[in-house]
This record gives C-alpha cells, structure tokens and sequence, in this order.
C-alpha cells in the first residue's frame, strides 16, 4: 500500500468550453486567444501571425523583443505548495527544421507579492537552442524545455528532450509543482527536473503563451496555432502527521488480523 503525504484540492479547472473572461492579455494580445473547436471537443487556441511581429506593433512602446512573447494570465491565488498542468497538442507540421518557427509555454508566477516572483516556465520549441530567430540555423530541432535561471544555459532556456513513447499529433500533459523548496517540471507524468527555488513561491498567476518570431513564408505570412486544454489549479495540502501514522497503524492492524485468521484456519 502506498501511503501518500500530500493532496491536491483544484483552486480551478478549465476545460476552454468557452473563454473564461478571467484570461486577460500578458504583454501583447495574440492574433487570437480564443475557445475553438479543435479535435473532437472546444479547446484554447493560440494563434501567432505577422499583424503581432514587430515591424507591426505600434512603435516605440511594443516594439521591444519582451512584447513577442504573446499570450493571456489567469489570476490563482494559492499559498503554499501548488500545481498547475495543461494538456497541449503537439501537431506533426512543428516537425521541422526548415519551416515554421514554434514556441509555446505554459507559466507559473510565484511570488510573495506582484514585486517580488519568479516564474517555472515549460513548453516546446523547434527553435535553435543558439539562434532562435534563425530559421535556417542548422541546430533546429523539436524539443520540450523549461525556463530556469540557474541552468548553464546562459538563456535560461533548457531542453528536456521527449518523454518515451512521444507521438506527434497526440496530446501532451506538462505540470509544474512547487514542494515548498523546488520547482518540479513533469511530462507526461514524469519529472524531467528540479530546480531549486526560495521559500514563499505562491501561486499568483498563470500564463498561456506563444512566441511571435517574426518569421515570413513566400506568401509574407507568419502564422501557426497552438491548442491547449484542461489547465488546473491546485493546492498541495501536506497531510497531518497523525493522519499518516493512523493509516500506517490501521495497515499493519490489517495484516496483524490476516495473519491471526490464517493461522486459526490452519
């Protein structure tokens, strides 16, 4: 029997049936940030395009690279230990060194107070690790990654490769935890690292995003799409000591009577 020392209580769970208005833009609004059917069911759908790069943001204010990154926030409000996960599709066409750049991350804002956070950040990319707005640099390839600072990535960008048995055109689940004294990064169910990180890392909010790199086709478009669905919020709650040790005592009283009914059987 495997006794566990935590649960998790949902804070909230969307599903994209339609758009929560609690989502609101994060630095530059997306071409859209919207519930579209996708795949069976209404699920979020990102879509970066050339009307968002920035030779078309409105100068100087939103012309800085900080203004590519694309997406919407959803307050959460969790003390304490936290997960936060979402399921994203990963489509076959970001299978490519040549074509359309990607990203697309799901984020975590921690913090005491909106001064003082840091982020646990996952996603994917087929961008290359050393010239990411190059789209013939000859290092490209799909990848998943998370952002953490203290990485000897000097980007803070680190590539966590694929999870065994990964399949394009399928989806994906990535979830963030916070222990109380690390970020853990899971994919598709498994850690792919821990970062170390201070106390007092609460959940304040949460970030959908996708990258606008600014890339043009033959045709002068920069288009792509990203789907995500089912992002939940959830308190870690440690359970009390004594709850543990009173299901530990109940076990062992299982197997003790067990044991005694055996042997007046024999």
């Amino acid at each position: 029997m495997i006794l566990f020392s935590c649960a998790a209580h949902a804070q909230w769970v969307d599903t994209f049936d339609t758009l929560n208005p609690a989502w609101t833009t994060d630095r530059y609004a997306p071409a859209e940030f919207q519930s579209a059917s996708f795949d069976g069911d209404n699920r979020l759908q990102i879509t970066i395009d050339q009307t968002g790069s920035s030779a078309n943001r409105p100068a100087p204010t939103y012309t800085a690279p900080f203004f590519n990154t694309q997406g919407d926030q959803r307050p959460v409000g969790i003390v304490g230990g936290w997960s936060l996960s979402a399921q994203v599709y990963v489509s076959s066409a970001f299978d490519t060194t040549t074509g359309q750049l990607v990203q697309t991350n799901l984020w975590a804002e921690t913090g005491t107070n909106s001064t003082n956070n840091d982020y646990a950040i996952m996603g994917f990319t087929n961008a290359s690790p050393t010239d990411p707005l190059n789209p013939d640099a000859s290092d490209r390839a799909f990848t998943f990654e998370i952002f953490s600072a203290t990485e000897a990535d000097p980007t803070g960008w680190f590539d966590v490769g694929l999870p065994t048995g990964f399949a394009f055109n399928a989806w994906h689940t990535l979830e963030e935890t916070y222990t109380g004294t690390a970020f853990e990064y899971l994919l598709d169910g498994t850690v792919v690292d821990t970062v170390p990180s201070a106390d007092g890392e609460d959940l304040q909010s949460t970030l959908l995003e996708a990258y606008n790199f600014g890339q043009t086709d033959a045709n002068g478009l920069n288009n792509y799409s990203v789907y995500w669905d089912n992002a939940i919020a959830a308190a870690v709650i440690p359970e009390p000591k004594s709850f543990t040790l009173a299901i530990g005592l109940a076990t062992l009283g299982l197997a003790w009577t067990q044991r005694w009914l055996f042997r007046k059987i024999v």
